[in-house]
């Protein structure tokens, strides 16, 4: 966990970093809003304990921007003050907790890691209630994961190309797609993985061909690059592009044109080029097997996407998240997984990174015989007998604690903090008003206050 405190009282900020990090938190700290902003807009954090008032930006401040940044980390807000209209303020503006100074170092602890946690079950609700296949990939709120977001967040709208590394199955291709959504490019996303084709017909996939440019040409072709117009090209396995073509290549990122075979004329292109590799291109430009000049062209922005082995903390949601989705396409009746087998996820090294464990879940949920997931169900799982890199604790998760609690527990949640508003708790969610009134309706939340908002539309 990361966390940032953020007070004007230096003694009180050190005194909270020494004690956090007693506790095995990662912890930075700042001495104002600003000094907060500008750590919060280079590194990524888990949670965020802050002062409300400070000279120059305050609390409250920090806060409004934080959210309108588009960033979903908690805040808890502190104050010497103990007046009810700031902890209302507070917390109308988005601020997770409020406590009033002088306060007991254990109790933040304990709200910090609830925060935590609630942010997880939030996160596992989307994933359960609709996220989109290609998107399951990049689910993690490990520090990698929000740093790689917000590397994403930042090139995406640029038109710079991108290189995104990382081993097989870590998910280069969700990583592209992200971009791709977020770049405002109205044209499609097409990807080509490079060694999946022969050499010439590989050049006339990517360029296209002119009628009669050779033997079975009966007609013209338009190539990738220009079905591609106004959207993302993603190239995936790049290394595997031969000497000749990556020197075409070149020349079209050069000239933003490209030539079919068989014409003697260009033709203006606008795509935006991703590209993806799981091979060390320093090591094939030395080689001689990848030229220096198009890897520095591709390598304008670099995204490591990193292993699973890296982010360890990410398993239980993405886990989740696969559960939820197989036991619904196969029609199973799968409710959830006991901390055994969440264990024996947490220790296995997975070489294939995330679509091995997707692989898993989905012979595990075929082959299961109850409805809850057991360790005997991953037993095709050898462990290496290594301890995980980081351990990953479970606290507060009720063994074989079922997704329908997870979800019920997410829910109820983001009503309370959402003065039962149906419509921002469903934002929140990521869900319809719809959806969120059927799980209401399901889970039979109904009550005063909900009722009350019902009144109120």
């Amino acid at each position: 966990m990361r966390l940032l405190v953020v007070d004007d009282e230096r003694q009180l900020a050190n005194s909270l970093k020494d004690y956090f990090e007693a506790e095995g938190i990662e912890v930075e700290t700042a001495h104002n809003g600003a000094e907060g902003k500008t750590r919060l807009e280079n590194k990524a954090f888990d949670i965020v304990v802050s002062d409300l008032r400070m000279p120059g930006m305050d609390g409250l401040q920090l806060l409004s921007w934080l959210h309108g940044e588009g960033q979903a980390i908690p805040m808890i807000m502190i104050s010497a003050h103990g007046e009810i209209e700031d902890a209302v303020q507070a917390m109308k503006l988005g601020a997770y907790d409020y406590m009033v100074k002088p306060f007991d170092p254990d109790e933040l602890l304990l709200r910090i890691r609830k925060a935590v946690e609630a942010r997880r079950l939030k996160l596992s609700l989307e994933a359960g209630l609709g996220a989109r296949r290609e998107g399951y990939g990049l689910l993690g709120e490990s520090g990698k994961m929000l740093e790689l977001g917000r590397l994403i967040a930042k090139a995406a709208p640029s038109t710079a190309t991108i290189l995104v590394t990382g081993e097989s199955g870590t998910g280069k291709e969700v990583v592209a797609r992200k971009v791709h959504a977020l770049s405002g490019r109205e044209g499609p996303f097409v990807p080509i993985n490079m060694g999946a084709f022969p050499d010439q017909l590989l050049e006339s996939e990517l360029f296209g061909y002119e009628k009669g440019a050779f033997t079975g040409a009966d007609t013209r072709k338009l190539g990738i690059f220009e079905s591609a117009q106004g959207g993302t090209l993603f190239l995936d396995e790049v290394a595997e592009m031969p000497l000749h073509l990556q020197v075409k290549l070149l020349r079209v990122l050069q000239e933003r044109k490209v030539q079919r075979l068989g014409s003697l004329k260009g033709t203006p292109i606008d795509v935006r080029i991703v590209a993806a590799t799981n091979k060390d291109l320093e090591l094939e430009v030395r080689e001689g097997r990848f030229r220096e000049d198009l890897y520095y062209r591709l390598n304008v922005i670099r995204l490591r996407v990193p292993p699973l082995r890296e982010r360890r903390s990410d398993i239980p949601l993405l886990a989740g998240s696969f559960l939820a989705r197989f036991s619904a396409d196969l029609g199973r009746k799968i409710l959830g997984m006991s901390e055994e087998a969440m264990q024996l996820l947490l220790g296995y090294e997975f070489p294939g990174n995330v679509r091995e464990l997707e692989n898993v879940i989905e012979r595990a949920c075929i082959l299961a015989e109850g409805e809850v997931l057991e360790s005997i169900d991953f037993e095709f799982i050898h462990i290496s007998g290594e301890k995980p890199q980081a351990a990953i604790s479970l606290e507060g998760f009720a063994s074989k604690m079922t997704l329908q609690e997870m979800e019920k527990r997410a829910i109820m949640a983001a009503l309370g903090r959402n003065a039962f508003h149906r419509e921002k708790t469903a934002q929140e969610l990521g869900i319809t008003r719809r959806t969120l009134l059927n799980k209401i309706k399901e889970y039979e939340l109904g009550g005063s206050e909900v009722e009350r908002e019902d009144m109120h539309g």
